[in-house]
């Protein structure tokens, strides 16, 4: 296949594994991100009547295709775990034009790499091509790019910031005691992250030999503070939500934020989109958050305002 036939393909995949860093391109050309993720996306392609094999390429790809047209972000969504970010991107995502792209793995694969594996400036380029390349114009009527963020990518903003430093972002955040209730229900698969030291102290920055031993809850809320210690660093371009405001922060503050326009029929349309379960790919009334309804212990509630509550008010006062 020649370069130039992968124009309108997307890169789904990197192995970095091996000497030489490859690139996994899928040709996603008549397919819209319209599940709550990417890799959802990619995942019904995979299994469709579309589905191609993969393509695999050097990351010299990624440079050469960067002429074709794209779209940088107009805004970027960074969030704690559980606190409504997915409504949010959901609900952006049903303005005409706008492409809502939300946590891809190719792009956690880059920003999780050990920083002794790649320069900073290197990655910087890296992080650029490829959110590019997620925001190839593929059907003509893509006006808008927003890029949602994992979690933990927070620990890791200066990157994407250095990328694309006049994008605007959002922050959103929740009650930490509340966060860390829901984590300890349903954990997430940073969670499991206390039982590999190296791997905490490079995303959270928390001390490697210490890890080990601390109490789950008290890793978590730690993490929790970590992220919310990130956020608070540059305010440049932020503006921050809170869960109690959604949905309609989406429509009052965030698209306008992010410069966005929506009017009544927008309005109309995302209200009735925020009637729905965010993560659920098929429509299912949304019937009350589960968390709220999950114990919440006095250990959660102390180390959650020992290590994550600080952070939380400090953000919640610069709106």
């Amino acid at each position: 296949m020649e370069l130039a036939d992968l124009a309108r393909w997307t890169p789904i995949r990197f192995d970095l594994s091996g000497p030489v860093p490859m690139v996994d391109w899928a040709d996603l050309s008549a397919e819209r991100f319209v599940e709550p993720f990417f890799d959802q996306t990619v995942a019904r392609w995979a299994t469709g009547p579309h589905a191609k094999p993969l393509v695999r390429t050097g990351l010299d790809a990624l440079l050469a295709l960067d002429g074709e047209p794209s779209l940088e972000p107009a805004g970027m969504i960074f969030h704690l775990p559980r606190c409504g970010s997915t409504l949010v991107s959901r609900l952006l995502g049903t303005l005409p034009g706008v492409i809502v792209v939300a946590e891809p793995s190719p792009l956690n694969a880059l920003l999780g790499l050990d920083p002794d594996r790649v320069e900073p400036a290197t990655l910087v380029r890296l992080v650029r091509l490829l959110v590019r390349a997620l925001g190839r114009c593929r059907h003509g009527d893509e006006h808008h790019l927003v890029l949602k963020c994992t979690s933990w990518n927070i620990r890791r903003r200066e990157i994407l910031a250095a990328a694309f430093p006049d994008t605007p972002w959002v922050w959103v955040q929740r009650d930490p005691a509340r966060v860390l209730a829901s984590l300890l229900a349903t954990p997430p698969g940073w969670l499991g992250l206390q039982a590999v030291p190296p791997q905490t102290a490079r995303i959270f920055g928390l001390d490697p030999v210490a890890v080990p031993a601390r109490a789950r809850v008290e890793f978590g809320a730690r993490a929790l503070g970590a992220m919310l210690a990130a956020a608070a660093v540059d305010p440049v371009g932020r503006l921050s939500i809170d869960y109690a405001d959604l949905p309609t922060a989406t429509w009052q503050w965030v698209a306008p934020h992010f410069g966005l326009a929506n009017d009544a029929a927008a309005i109309e349309r995302m209200t009735e989109e925020s009637r729905f379960y965010s993560k659920e790919a098929a429509p299912r009334v949304f019937d009350g958050n589960a968390s709220e309804r999950r114990l919440m212990t006095d250990a959660m509630r102390k180390a959650a305002e020992r290590f994550a509550e600080p952070g939380y008010r400090a953000l919640a006062s610069h709106q």
